[in-house]
């Protein structure tokens, strides 16, 4: 799961458990690289993420 900190994080959260799937949060402050390292050692099969987040009223992508 890499998404700001959304109602929506927690809501795929809980849908992980419903389902029993295991989620992993990933921290945003990575580097590219380094998220690609992580979700590639994770050997994921489905990315949560987001297209944008709020902070301080403003939108960022």
């Amino acid at each position: 799961i890499y998404m700001p900190m959304v109602p929506q994080a927690a809501v795929a959260m809980l849908a992980c458990a419903r389902i029993g799937a295991i989620h992993s949060v990933v921290f945003g402050g990575f580097s590219p690289e380094a998220l690609r390292s992580r979700i590639l050692d994770a050997d994921c099969s489905v990315l949560i993420t987001a297209d944008e987040g709020v902070r301080g009223g403003k939108r960022i992508p």
